[in-house]
């Protein structure tokens, strides 16, 4: 019994099957082959979309198509002769399809002339949507070529978000760079050595809440045998706050020269506060000038938290002075206080971000918690007693962070 040959023609179309299918496979390799040189080599965004357009119009016969890439919020690449303005900027209507399909009877309004999705979802997180229109592909290849397309978009999208991510890790690297460089700027303006002679003792701590912070002390010793010393306080964190201070500690310097009036120098601060910020940022500022050989402190505190005096048992609030700086033309008023100071007085000046630490029920430490315990401790070092302080408020707030810079400059007269 004799086998039946093939048609012909049958033979012929089987052939010329395979032939299509070996070429569309050869294609499809090339493409991807294509997109992984281009990707290792780093080509940019719009030359992997052209290599990526090319294989849908030319090589699988997409008449046009529409590809969404998220990119810290979605961005459409459109190929030629399509009219995107017609289409949303962003796919919201997509969201929630994983799987290569048909779109949607309801999506079509929105996407009109576009007939099939393509998503990239990793993580649950959509990296991009292709839409197709005029896919002219029987039904079983069809159904492949999306599964291979979903593939190579995949390579396309994830080379995009890697691109995107190396671009941000580089980005923060330069502003870790600039803060350091900031922060180390910045500690060139604070005092290296404090004063510990026959007259004062004095010790500090200065931890900014990031790399770079708005807080601020200074000590100047005048050729009048006085003292003049601040604590201040910018309104804001980090380099904004930073660069404002720096600007600040320049006119200190340089008006403290000219206004040996400790009420003119203070007016004078305001104005050039004024004048940098226009009104935009404020400046809280203790400052106090000790007659080291008599005692007489005068000082203002200019909407600042109030240091701290500790003589013996009794606590005090140097509470005399002003407003915020730069907030008015001319301050509303002004008062200097004066005090004798005692041998062994302990003065402590400091900003909020000392006095308003919290502990993770909310309860905040307080002047009488820290005027307590130094009187507590009076007859330390100032730097023991310090130290014991910032301890005593790592306890206190447990793991939470310093929600603040904090800035503590403490003196003791000796007589």
């Amino acid at each position: 019994m004799e086998t039946a040959l093939p048609h012909p023609d049958t033979l012929a179309d089987e052939l010329l099957a395979m032939r299509q299918q070996l070429e569309l496979q050869q294609v499809q390799l090339d493409a991807v082959l294509q997109l992984t040189q281009a990707v290792n080599y780093n080509f940019s965004n719009a030359a992997l979309i052209e290599i990526f357009g090319y294989l849908l119009t030319q090589e699988l016969k997409a008449e046009r198509f529409l590809l969404y890439l998220e990119e810290e919020g979605w961005k459409r690449y459109v190929s030629k002769g399509l009219l995107a303005e017609i289409y949303p900027d962003i796919p919201q209507l997509l969201e929630g399809q994983e799987r290569c399909g048909p779109m949607k009877s309801e999506w079509q309004r929105h996407f009109a002339g576009m007939e099939w999705v393509v998503p990239v979802v990793y993580k649950q997180r959509p990296l991009a949507y292709l839409l197709l229109g005029n896919f002219a592909w029987d039904t079983d290849t069809r159904k492949n070529l999306l599964q291979y397309l979903q593939a190579v978009t995949n390579v396309l999208a994830v080379a995009n978000e890697n691109r995107r991510l190396f671009q941000q890790q580089m980005q923060q690297q330069k502003m870790q760079q600039e803060l350091a460089l900031a922060a180390q700027m910045q500690g060139l303006l604070i005092p290296d050595k404090l004063p510990h002679d026959a007259h004062v003792e004095m010790a500090a701590i200065y931890l900014p809440h990031r790399d770079v912070g708005g807080d601020y002390y200074d000590v100047v010793k005048l050729p009048s045998e006085e003292l003049v010393f601040c604590v201040a306080d910018v309104s804001g964190k980090g380099i904004p706050a930073a660069l404002l201070m720096s600007n600040f500690q320049a006119h200190l310097r340089a008006l403290i020269n000219y206004h040996h009036n400790l009420r003119q120098l203070v007016a004078a601060l305001n104005t050039a506060v004024l004048n940098i910020t226009k009104g935009d940022k404020f400046i809280t500022l203790f400052i106090g000038k000790l007659d080291e050989k008599s005692g007489l402190l005068k000082y203002i505190s200019a909407g600042h938290v109030p240091p701290l005096l500790i003589r013996g048992e009794e606590v005090k609030e140097l509470k005399e002075g002003t407003t915020i700086l730069g907030m008015f033309e001319t301050l509303p008023f002004l008062h200097v206080g004066k005090i004798h100071l005692e041998p062994g007085d302990v003065l402590l000046a400091f900003t909020d971000g000392l006095s308003e630490v919290s502990d993770y029920r909310g309860r905040v430490f307080g002047l009488q918690q820290i005027g307590k315990m130094v009187e507590a401790h009076q007859a330390e070092s100032l730097k023991d007693i310090e130290k014991r302080l910032l301890e005593t408020l790592v306890k206190f707030k447990g793991d939470r962070n310093f929600a603040d810079d904090l800035t503590l400059l403490g003196l003791r007269y000796l007589g």
